[in-house]
């Protein structure tokens, strides 16, 4: 077999961005367990992962899935809540998506489909080691990459509104469902045939900034390296560039580097290319990526403020006094483009801003006054959001999750309905498209609902209280000398935002 050509040199832009400042950095840090040194399923997991079929048939089932809810979206007559694109992705998808998250970290993007198919174009192969992708394969310019997850955390929020505004999951017509599903795909092929490699996954997808953050709960620690000093000794850095058997790392990392799970998008391809057999996929005890990281980056820390604003506006606008004021602003100003309708721009934007700014003030509060009481103003304003942003995570990721679930556990059993006849045609694949299930709940009682959302309210407010105090008293210890004060006071954020959003939990009484 010919040597390929390798795909980008190492001193890519991507190395100069926010999250990895040198390529040559060591760390020393516990990896974690390497999955393929178990005993008796050690060596099938390696085969397996090897594999070069392993991405696309994990990929294939949601293809599969995926364009059946753009069709049915097009042409199905059903009701919404009898419609499959509907019913699977926002009754069951969207839910399950952050189970898995939460539990695991990317494996979604593992297996998405929209990265998948645009992909398969741009290497105009399924799976076999093709000679060079296609498309202008442009670098994402320094300058945007110092934004880091900012631009998804953007495209979410769009994303989020588009979907709002139109009352899409409401539900309203599918058709809006299928049109959106297009456009993230039609969005992700032109990336991806203009940048090099996933620039589009790594950057811009609307999902990865929530994936990447949310996803440092997770138990799956990527793919690193066994020996950190073969990897510094390695010339060739195959992991990065390619060769003959795969491509270099889609999403520009480095195993060599690697102290979280925010970046690696489990693709397999370092551990394909890698000549010493040193990469393999590691696993960790839960919460190990957001405390144990050597590197924090302050786009993170951002976007986890930002997001936290985005679930509590939809906490918010459930409310029947917001209902009321958002209809007397829109009666104000429907005039203007884009009110008149719910939510309106300004509403959405201004109460994701009033989240951001009073987690803002609550740092710069404690730092001036941890500050002062030291004598001298030690670290920037950054070096505090950091940490304790960090922290705050598992609280957010219990947010997310605890919001979608209205939907998930009153919902969902109507894909068993749905998937018999998921264009809406008249068929009955499986002989369930007749079956009546409007009314079947896997928990029907809204007090059910609203108990199960404050116990994993508790449960991410339980683990943000661990890891803000693991965080606090390893790194900014050297910030401040009272360091009981700022645990009590983070201890007290944390509890106050937790029975903030339990309070809007009790007061919605599990509005979808």
């Amino acid at each position: 077999m010919p040597v390929l050509p390798r795909e980008t040199p190492l001193t890519t832009v991507h190395l100069r961005s926010p999250e990895v400042r040198s390529a040559d950095t060591h760390f020393p840090v516990d990896q974690g367990l390497d999955l393929l040194r178990l005993p008796r399923v050690g060596d099938r997991i390696g085969r397996m992962l090897r594999s070069r079929k392993f991405q696309f048939l994990i990929i294939l089932p949601n293809q599969i899935v995926f364009w059946a809810v753009i069709i049915g979206g097009f042409v199905s007559g059903l009701a919404g809540t009898q419609e499959f694109g509907t019913a699977i992705t926002w009754y069951v998808w969207f839910c399950l998506v952050f189970l898995m998250v939460i539990g695991v970290g990317r494996a979604w993007c593992a297996m998405c489909p929209f990265g998948g198919a645009a992909e398969w174009v741009q290497r105009l192969t399924f799976w076999r080691r093709g000679r060079e992708p296609i498309g202008l394969n442009r670098r994402w310019p320094e300058s945007w990459a110092r934004y880091g997850l900012l631009p998804s955390v953007g495209a979410f929020l769009l994303l989020t509104w588009f979907e709002e505004y139109n009352n899409i999951a409401g539900p309203g017509r599918p058709i809006l469902t299928a049109i959106m599903v297009s456009l993230i795909v039609g969005t992700a092929l032109v990336m991806f045939l203009v940048f090099e490699r996933r620039t589009f996954c790594r950057y811009l997808c609307p999902l990865t900034a929530l994936i990447g953050t949310v996803g440092a709960t997770g138990t799956m620690a990527g793919f690193r390296t066994r020996d950190r000093s073969v990897c510094l000794s390695c010339a060739t850095k195959d992991c990065m560039r390619g060769s003959e058997i795969g491509y270099g790392c889609p999403w520009f990392e480095w195993p060599g580097s690697a102290t979280s799970n925010l970046m690696c998008g489990l693709c397999t391809e370092c551990m394909k290319n890698c000549p010493s057999d040193n990469v393999a996929p590691f696993v960790q005890p839960p919460l190990r990526s957001l405390i144990a990281p050597v590197r924090r980056r302050v786009d993170v820390a951002w976007s986890v403020a930002i997001l936290f604003g985005l679930v509590v506006f939809q906490q918010f606008n459930a409310l029947d006094r917001y209902a009321g004021w958002d209809d007397w602003l829109n009666g104000h100003l429907k005039v203007l483009p884009l009110f008149g309708a719910y939510p309106n721009p300004l509403d959405f934007v201004g109460l994701i801003g009033l989240v951001v700014v009073a987690i803002a003030g609550y740092v710069w509060s404690i730092r001036r006054v941890l500050a002062a009481r030291a004598g001298t103003a030690r670290g920037t304003f950054s070096a505090w959001l950091m940490p304790l942003m960090y922290g705050l995570i598992p609280l957010v990721a219990a947010d997310y999750l605890a919001r979608q679930l209205p939907k998930f556990l009153l919902h969902s059993p109507l894909v068993v309905s749905a998937i018999s006849d998921p264009f809406g045609v008249g068929w009955n694949l499986f002989g369930t498209a007749h079956w009546h299930l409007d009314n079947t709940h896997i928990l029907g009682s809204t007090s059910a609902i609203v108990l199960t959302q404050l116990i994993v309210v508790g449960l991410g407010t339980a683990a943000a209280l661990y890891a803000t105090s693991r965080i606090v008293r390893a790194e900014l210890r050297g910030l401040t000398r009272h360091v009981g004060a700022l645990l009590a006071t983070s201890t007290g954020f944390i509890l106050a935002a937790a029975a903030g959003i339990s309070w809007l939990y009790v007061a919605i009484q599990a509005a979808e």
